[in-house]
């Protein structure tokens, strides 16, 4: 160390100190102290040195075990990355390799080929001739043997374009037949007569040409002419085809019988409940004549009355043959046959409201067809005639269907629970219930003057019914709870034999005799209202069920419960004896609603 240095430390050493600094200073002679202290208190402890040793070796193998287990634990790790990344190139190699392998197949003729021109292209600038023709000559050639050397792998690739070529070729064909029409052709002695949409249409039409068949054999056999089984058979036969226009049913019958027979006529069918009754070649006149036949009971100002023929009446226009024609007037006579008037006569005592009773004929209808009748209360002489109506004819009856709207009350329900806020038993109201409004359309079906049906169309409901709220009491007067009975009643003696008589002629109950002592049960939940001695009833139980039934129990051997005690369905509430008025070991049961009695067997008519 030179002068300048020793001076500068001088310096140093002699300035003056500031705060901050004596306080860092005077904290680093305590630390110093605090040091020296307990490395003497340390040198002080006997063995120190082997103590120092021992706390050395601990820090060495745990850092050591650290180390060995940290480089363990990275090995394993190490291992299991590397097991997995060959079982994902396992896995993947092969899509990879089939992958790449499909890419150069399709690309391998293109490359060559596209290799291929542009050495054709090169050809003249490497042959030394310039003759055209043997430039095109060489040319061919190359051409040959690239051709020669190259197809097996134009035909590898070939290998996967036609599959998905006849998958393309497939999808085509199978929309395009999917998207065919098939019908029928329909044949008769091998000569199309028409076809139609399904073998439905054709069945039906098949069964119409027979229909007609059968009525002209029936028409000819009814004159007395001897008709042969072979006259008019005809098999209709039906191929399938792809197109064609269609034919209805009626249509394709009308062919059939073209094309079968040449005794055949343009006439009209009369239809009644799908049968075929009459063929008449005067269907406009006899169209006419039904309408008349309505046209009485129809209301063209009431949109709500309409008529239409009890008996399905349908009228077909087609071809028929010949033999089958029924006259007009044949025809008329037919439908009306039946036909007359209905009159009542009136008895001594009879007024218009008991002749409407009696015949179920309307007011109105009554006095419409006897004007002389002008309200209920009338009287009517003994011996007066009334019309009450005219029958029509069975085959042409008229059902005229009016509909009528009433408004009439929805029954409000009642939503009951119980508490134990009140009385065993008491039903305290909270809520008053409210009937409902609403307005029910009615079709009223009449015919002859009688209603023969009425059935509910519609309904309106212009206000909602208002339920009745009721809370029915479990408390007992102990304090306890009963449960209020279900109205589901259970049969009291499991265990019985027989029932050796029901309720009857001076008889209150059901006898269900068992063996001495076997349990009785209540047969539903409740409070027992009185449980003692009775002159006749011996030793019994009578069970309040809160719901207006009450049951009772006799002549038991024992008793089970005490008055004013809840039970619950199949509780024991005894055992089977003979005391009181009794002669044999038995249950007398008893059963009440609203205080009235009602016999057991009602309910269990199979014990």
């Amino acid at each position: 160390m030179n002068s300048t240095q020793t001076e500068q430390k001088t310096k140093k050493q002699s300035a003056p100190q500031t705060p901050k600094r004596r306080e860092n200073s005077r904290r680093k002679e305590q630390r110093t102290r605090h040091g020296n202290t307990l490395t003497a208190l340390y040198h002080k402890i006997p063995y120190h040195y082997v103590l120092g040793d021992f706390l050395y070796m601990v820090g060495f193998w745990v850092e050591y075990t650290l180390v060995r287990t940290w480089r363990r634990l990275r090995e394993a790790l190490q291992s299991i990355g590397a097991a997995l990344g060959n079982l994902v190139l396992l896995a993947v190699r092969p899509l990879v390799l089939g992958v790449l392998t499909l890419l150069e197949d399709i690309a391998s003729p293109f490359v060559h080929m596209v290799s291929g021109l542009r050495h054709i292209r090169q050809l003249p600038q490497q042959l030394d001739v310039e003759d055209a023709s043997q430039i095109r000559k060489a040319k061919a050639a190359y051409f040959r043997r690239g051709v020669k050397k190259y197809l097996p792998i134009v035909w590898n690739a070939m290998t996967y374009f036609l599959p998905a070529l006849a998958a393309a070729v497939l999808i085509v064909v199978v929309r395009n037949g999917l998207g065919l029409q098939f019908v029928l052709n329909v044949q008769v002695n091998g000569e199309t007569v028409g076809y139609v949409a399904n073998e439905q249409v054709f069945e039906n039409a098949r069964d119409d040409v027979q229909s007609r068949i059968y009525t002209a054999r029936a028409m000819l056999q009814e004159s007395g002419t001897d008709v042969p089984d072979t006259q008019w058979n005809v098999s209709p036969t039906f191929t399938l085809a792809i197109s064609g226009q269609t034919m209805t049913e009626s249509e394709i019958a009308n062919a059939i019988l073209r094309t079968a027979s040449d005794e055949i006529v343009d006439a009209t069918a009369v239809y009644i409940d799908g049968e075929l009754r009459f063929v008449t070649t005067e269907g406009d006149h006899l169209r006419t004549y039904l309408e008349s036949v309505k046209e009485p009971f129809e209301d063209a100002l009431d949109p709500s009355v309409y008529t239409a023929f009890a008996h399905e009446i349908r009228l077909v226009d087609g071809v028929y043959l010949s033999e089958s024609v029924s006259s007009y007037s044949d025809i008329i006579s037919e439908l009306n046959a039946g036909a007359g008037v209905h009159t009542y006569t009136a008895v001594e005592g009879d007024t218009v409201q008991s002749i409407v009773d009696t015949t179920g004929v309307t007011f109105d209808s009554l006095a419409q067809m006897n004007p002389e009748l002008l309200t209920l209360d009338q009287e009517v002489p003994a011996g007066t005639e009334l019309f009450t109506g005219a029958a029509s004819a069975e085959l042409l009856k008229v059902e005229v269907v009016r509909r009528e709207t009433e408004t009439v009350a929805i029954p409000f329900e009642t939503q009951n629970s119980e508490s134990d806020e009140y009385d065993f038993g008491e039903v305290v109201v909270l809520q008053e219930g409210q009937d409902g409004v609403e307005d029910v359309t009615y079709e009223i079906t009449m015919i002859d003057g009688t209603v023969t049906d009425r059935q509910a169309v519609a309904y309106n409901v212009i206000q909602q019914p208002v339920p009745e709220i009721t809370v029915t009491g479990t408390r007992l007067k102990s304090g306890m709870v009963a449960q209020v009975g279900s109205g589901s009643f259970i049969w009291p003696v499991p265990q019985y034999k027989y029932v050796s008589r029901w309720m009857g002629s001076g008889h209150r109950g059901a006898d269900i005799c068992a063996p001495y002592g076997v349990p009785v049960l209540a047969s539903d939940s409740g409070k027992v209202v009185a449980a003692g001695w009775h002159y006749s009833y011996g030793n019994y139980v009578e069970i309040d069920h809160g719901n207006g039934y009450t049951t009772l129990y006799g002549h038991m051997s024992a008793l089970s419960v005490t008055q004013g005690q809840g039970v619950t369905q199949g509780q024991k509430i005894g055992e089977i004896g003979s005391t009181g008025n009794s002669t044999g070991n038995h249950c007398h049961f008893e059963m009440t609603y609203n205080g009235r009695l009602f016999s057991a067997q009602s309910l269990f008519p199979g014990m």
